[in-house]
């Protein structure tokens, strides 16, 4: 695959541009490096908060069928009173 492949245009406030450039300037860092670093931190960081919440759904709906299975167990037995 051709490097140029992998380019993206990407708009940013004027501000933020600015800002961009400034650090990069600051820390003696490539733009592009910088982009690249602060896009895998941000995909990382959401990843891993879409895993926690994803194992934490599949914990819940384990609860949520004890749960069900509890209540189905006393409405039983309230019918049968009837």
């Amino acid at each position: 695959m051709d490097e140029n492949d992998n380019i993206m245009k990407v708009n940013l406030a004027p501000e933020v541009y600015k800002d961009v450039k400034e650090y990069c300037a600051i820390a003696n860092i490539d733009e592009n490096e910088f982009v690249n670093s602060v896009m895998n931190y941000f995909l990382e960081e959401n990843l891993i908060i879409y895993d926690t919440m994803r194992k934490g759904y599949a914990e819940m709906s384990r609860i949520n069928l004890d749960i069900c299975n509890e209540f189905e167990v006393c409405e039983k037995e309230v019918g049968a009173q009837f």
